[in-house]
């Protein structure tokens, strides 16, 4: 009998795998704190790991450990080394999460070109007349710069394209310009993609500094709109809040912020209604928490069965 912990609850779906085989016997704590993660462990065959730290000091903890599965793709916080020293695997879910930003991006894009919010308020406080103020644009033949383009930047360009939207690719490690259609544009310089653009989308990496800063935001359209779904730290949010005070562009869409969550009472650009805002979450839908629980259940049964898939092992030194 294999002791399988799952560090806090994740989608029923993953849970219900795990206890669907005979030899598991499948504890899931009662939340995903390190306090009572580090609690529960000593005992464990496999762990099924939310967003918790994994040190050296916790893997002396499970003798007994076989295999650590990220209900996720991030590890920064997690001993990979002492992991590796022993003979774990460090599994993670692999690419659940990329449509789902995708979708979300595209979602943030049509609410700030269509005015859906306003309009609906034009309902709701029947000023109707109000429509003829002609407020929304259309997707269709805007420049949308898509800045990185891995996976998710890849299809954003998808959707962006079947909407008939003109694509802009900005991205310095790009190694796929042979085989991109034909109608989308590679931009060597992002200073030229960010004044043509209508639309800016950013799926980049982390960096250490911003990628758009008061310069960078001058060379913008006046009714560029800017959105970002991928790290907190890639926009100046003062610049940002000043650019669309001024009215120099027209409106941003977050879903990621340098501090989170944000303080709203301190930083300008959540008084500009006309911008939307939502609480990380681009990647953490429903759909998407289920394939995440699936993968990382199934992570800990291949292991347990001799059958691991190498695409999902960080320390492939392990195999």
């Amino acid at each position: 009998m294999y002791n399988i912990i799952v560090g806090g609850q994740i989608h029923h779906s993953g849970i219900e795998l795990l206890r669907s085989i005979d030899n598991f016997n499948v504890s899931v704590l009662s939340d995903a704190s390190q306090e009572t993660l580090n609690k529960n462990i000593h005992d464990a065959d496999a762990i099924l790991l939310r967003l918790q730290s994994f040190s050296k000091s916790l893997i002396d903890q499970c003798p007994k450990l076989k295999i650590l599965s990220r209900n996720g793709v991030g590890y920064d916080r997690i001993d990979i080394p002492e992991l590796t020293k022993r003979k774990i695997p460090l599994t993670i879910v692999g690419d659940v999460n990329s449509s789902s930003v995708a979708e979300h991006t595209i979602m943030l894009i049509l609410d700030l070109l269509k005015s859906t919010r306003q309009h609906d308020q034009m309902v709701r406080s029947e000023n109707w007349k109000d429509r003829d103020l002609l407020i929304s644009n259309d997707f269709e033949n805007k420049r949308i710069l898509i800045i990185g383009f891995g996976r998710i930047g890849q299809k954003v360009a998808k959707i962006a394209d079947a909407f008939g939207a003109k694509i802009l690719v900005f991205d310095p490690y790009i190694n796929t310009k042979n085989s991109l259609p034909l109608n989308y544009q590679i931009i060597d310089k992002l200073d030229t993609g960010l004044k043509q653009a209508d639309i800016i989308t950013l799926h980049a990496p982390g960096s250490t500094e911003p990628i758009i800063n008061k310069r960078e935001i001058s060379l913008m359209k006046k009714n560029a709109i800017i959105i970002n779904t991928s790290r907190g730290s890639h926009i100046d949010l003062d610049a940002l809040y000043r650019a669309i005070e001024e009215k120099h562009i027209k409106a941003a869409g977050l879903d990621v912020y340098p501090i989170e969550p944000p303080n709203i009472k301190e930083e300008g650009i959540f008084k500009h209604e006309n911008s939307l805002f939502t609480p990380h979450i681009a990647g953490l839908s429903y759909d998407c928490a289920s394939r995440m629980a699936l993968n990382s259940a199934q992570n800990i049964i291949d292991a347990l069965n001799g059958s691991l898939k190498s695409e999902y092992v960080v320390n492939k030194e392990v195999l």
